[in-house]
């Protein structure tokens, strides 16, 4: 080979060494999660209205008057407080909370908070113009802010090394979002205001005074073609020197502004012309603290629309895409959102309004499934019915789920913390949006999947006439829940039910030594189907030495073989009779069955036991079917009734 072929070869080996990282390199992605996914077409692009903005009114009202959103009709508060009696309930509730946080919070650089510490947070609570009579005052946000579970910006961390995790926060509140006042605290620095779906202390250079509830009403009760709506993650006006107050102010995700009627064009708003933008009024304070309003422009490329955005599928997409990648932020702080604060802003862009936390949504008017006690087989029978843009929720945390891709659910959501994703034991600090599927581990080791307590569907609400295709739980799930919570039967490998498979002899057998409490016996096991290390020996060596279960021959026992509701029954009556129950003297009777004369000898008293107390019943069509083949889920059905029984039976008794 020449040198000049050797020099180009080597150059060549060069390049490829150099450029290899930059191959590895870019966004990374969660397990299941490729970067086809953050379009928002890959998961809907179905343009159908999925509610008017008149059902999105009467939602956001009935969602309001219900009991558990803790959700404040701003428009209709008392105009007068009792100040006084504010003030002891302030200081009372106050202390509750402190007691809370006292032990394993510190309040800023690694100090441990100490009782003087929300003492002195606590004290400012006290409104010193307190009156009996006290008129509330109206107010709008002129800055994104907070409302604060103390009036102070002391933060609160429950790890001193994570000063992005701060309690103070609760929820954001929007520029132009409108705020009841209804105390001040003793520094005068903070006032105690309620929001939609919050209340707390809002920073008072946060927020500008309105003059009465009139001139409040008309900063931002706005007709929608008056209203601009920013559906985008974040956007903020542009740079100015002849404004401040409009200058780079941060308008978040549903924010709404009150629309410029400007004629001339040439209109100078912060020294320039109106053309390309929207000339919007933006709420500013004086130097007393009281409401006004000045001109701003919004550059039309924004993502910014006049009135809210038509509440479709793919416009929900959309819009949650807008924020992918974003720090978490705890109770919006950090400018940024945590996981129930992400998804309120997503369907504020549509006009509906959305209870503060996880707890509060629960308790919504819209249609809604409880998934707890579920096995895999109906949790995934469930989510096949949910459309895109249900809630999903377990205790902590709430994701916005997409679809079903590839045998994958996916959900996007604002996530804190999950456990490894690579497989490891380690729980990983995530804190960001992120898309990923319901395979994510808890820190529990529990699936997302396997966690989900509920689902509700926003824009399924509850209002006259509306009626939707949301699953019904199976018949078996309670019995199902209840089996596997006792120990009496086990999900599978996959951590499925399986409810629809044949249940076996050894797992009845197991089933009721369980109940019995795993009764230990030296009995010898004469089966030579059923090895002494085997998962049902034990069960199967005391159910034979007590009579309550035989083999087929004193050889055979058939511990993986399906059985007949008739040999079930028998089995359970053995045991019923093993623990002093069951028919005495004379008790014969006919079965009021169609299919009774294909009773085996053997198992008629047992069935008319069984069919008697209720722990089975027949199967329809007046058919007791006794030969038929008993499914897991049957199985779990009946152990859950007979146990009930043989409980009453026990106390009565007593």
């Amino acid at each position: 080979m020449s040198k000049k072929w050797v020099s180009l070869w080597i150059s060549f080996i060069l390049i490829l060494s150099m450029t290899t990282p930059v191959f590895g390199a870019g966004i990374q992605y969660l397990p299941g999660v490729t970067s086809e996914m953050s379009d928002p077409e890959f998961w809907a692009s179905d343009e159908e209205i999925l509610m008017t903005a008149e059902e999105i009114a009467a939602l956001n009202q009935l969602t309001i008057s219900t009991k558990g959103t803790n959700m404040y009709d701003l428009k209709n508060q008392a105009e007068k407080v009792d100040g006084e009696a504010l003030n002891d309930s302030l200081r009372k509730s106050s202390k509750a909370d402190a007691a809370y946080y006292l032990g394993w919070t510190y309040l800023g650089e690694g100090k441990l908070a100490s009782q003087e510490d929300f003492d002195k947070m606590i004290r400012n609570t006290y409104n010193r113009f307190a009156s009996e009579r006290q008129k509330v005052k109206y107010a709008v946000a002129v800055k994104r802010t907070e409302l604060r579970a103390f009036p102070s910006f002391t933060p609160i961390w429950d790890d001193p090394s994570d000063p992005n995790f701060d309690y103070q926060y609760l929820v954001t509140v929007r520029v132009n979002e409108p705020l009841v006042i209804t105390s001040r605290s003793s520094d005068g620095e903070f006032y105690l205001a309620k929001g939609i779906c919050c209340s707390g202390w809002v920073p008072a250079e946060d927020v500008a005074i309105c003059e009465n509830k009139e001139q409040w009403l008309e900063a931002w009760d706005l007709a929608p073609e008056q209203t601009l709506v920013v559906y985008g993650d974040k956007i903020w006006t542009e740079t100015s020197n002849v404004g401040d107050q409009t200058s780079e102010l941060m308008l978040s995700m549903g924010t709404m502004l009150e629309l410029a009627d400007v004629e001339d064009p040439d209109t100078l708003i912060d020294n320039r012309a109106v053309y390309q933008n929207y000339a919007v009024w933006v709420p500013v304070r004086d130097e007393y603290g009281n409401y006004s309003k000045k001109l701003t422009l919004i550059s039309e490329h924004e993502d910014v629309c006049v009135g809210y955005l038509p509440l479709t599928q793919k416009n929900i997409s959309m819009v949650a895409m807008n924020a992918l990648g974003n720090t978490y932020g705890w109770g919006g702080s950090l400018n940024s959102e945590d996981c129930s604060g992400y998804v309120r802003n997503i369907y504020k862009c549509f006009g509906l309004e959305l209870a503060r936390n996880t707890t509060w949504q629960a308790a919504m008017p819209m249609a809604k499934v409880n998934m707890s006690g579920l096995c895999l087989d109906e949790r995934e029978r469930f989510m096949e019915a949910l459309p895109i843009g249900s809630i999903l929720y377990f205790s902590g945390h709430e994701m916005l789920y997409l679809g079903k891709y590839d045998d994958q659910y996916y959900v996007i959501s604002s996530v804190s913390k999950i456990r490894d994703p690579q497989g490891g034991t380690a729980v990983d600090r995530i804190r960001s949006t992120v898309i990923s599927t319901l395979d994510t581990k808890r820190a529990s080791g529990l699936t997302w999947l396997e966690a989900l307590t509920s689902a509700n569907v926003p824009y399924w609400g509850l209002l006259e006439g509306k009626t939707y295709d949301m699953p019904v739980s199976a018949w078996y799930n309670e019995a199902v829940n209840h089996v596997v919570k006792n120990g009496w039967m086990k999900n599978c490998e996959n951590g499925y039910f399986h409810p629809e498979e044949k249940a076996t002899r050894g797992e009845l057998v197991q089933a009721i030594w369980m109940m019995e409490g795993k009764t230990v016996t030296d009995a010898a096991i004469t089966f030579s189907d059923v090895a002494v290390d085997s998962e049902y020996a034990e069960a199967i060596r005391w159910a034979a030495a007590e009579g309550i279960a035989s083999g087929y021959t004193e050889e055979l026992f058939g511990p993986e073989d399906s059985m007949t509701r008739q040999q079930m029954a028998s089995i359970l009556y053995n045991y019923a009779q093993y623990k002093g129950k069951g028919f005495t003297g004379a008790w014969m009777f006919l079965l009021n069955y169609e299919d009774r004369n294909q009773i085996s000898e053997y198992a008629y008293e047992p069935l008319c036991w069984m069919t008697m107390k209720g722990v089975m019943n027949g199967v329809g069509n007046g058919r007791l079917d006794p030969k038929g083949t008993v499914t897991r889920a049957q199985l779990a059905s009946v152990l859950q009734n007979y146990n009930a029984v043989m409980k009453e039976e026990t106390v009565a008794a007593e």
